[in-house]
């Protein structure tokens, strides 16, 4: 069995709402830890001790610090799907540029609130995270692209829908993933939302 296979979110999954709250402490002290000090500063009883709670309440939860980055990975997938979902299933009237800006803003917000947590889930998340977990939310995200293409199909040049789905939805989130990572000269926010948008709609229109 590979050391992936036996990594687990959680010991104890958390049903009661006390037990979901003290989970979400503990998951925003670990990103306040990696904000303010770093990866080699994420042990488990600097996360404890961040989050007000014994060593003792955060094992019966989370068996060492990988678990913990997985549960913020999966927590950030599930927060991005939700949104992808949420943007293009709007019943509110948009343009496909209004609606594309509004995506890219969406996700960027998402890197931006957290950007350590972001390196780390971008350096080790995909060796941590079970591979069927990252393949499952990249097959909804692309579906979700594709869904909204299908419906604008009328308005794009022609295309695979499959395809233009996929590079859209790898080229945005790779990019922000690479800015975040290396702060390229030049680039600042609106900059970066700014061009994600433009190769958006002008790969799909033109």
């Amino acid at each position: 069995m590979t050391r992936r296979s036996t990594l687990r979110t959680a010991r104890n999954q958390p049903q009661q709402p006390r037990s979901r709250a003290t989970v979400s402490v503990i998951l925003e002290a670990a990103i306040r830890v990696l904000e303010q000090d770093g990866w080699d500063a994420l042990t488990t009883s600097r996360v404890a001790e961040v989050a007000g709670v014994s060593v003792g309440t955060l094992y019966q939860y989370f068996a060492h610090r990988e678990a913990i980055v997985e549960a913020l990975q999966n927590r950030e997938l599930e927060r991005a799907s939700e949104m992808l979902e949420r943007l293009l299933k709007s019943p509110e009237p948009k343009s496909d540029r209004e609606l594309a800006r509004a995506v890219v803003e969406a996700l960027f917000g998402l890197y931006k609130a957290a950007p350590a947590l972001h390196r780390v889930l971008a350096v080790d998340g995909l060796r941590l995270a079970p591979p069927e977990t990252v393949v499952a939310f990249d097959a909804r995200s692309v579906g979700l692209v594709k869904a909204f293409l299908t419906v604008a199909s009328a308005r794009l040049r022609p295309m695979s829908l499959e395809a233009a789905a996929f590079v859209i939805y790898q080229s945005v989130r790779a990019s922000m993933l690479a800015y975040f990572l290396e702060s390229p000269a030049g680039v600042n926010d609106d900059v970066i939302v700014d061009e994600l948008t433009e190769l958006t709609v002008r790969y799909l229109t033109t």
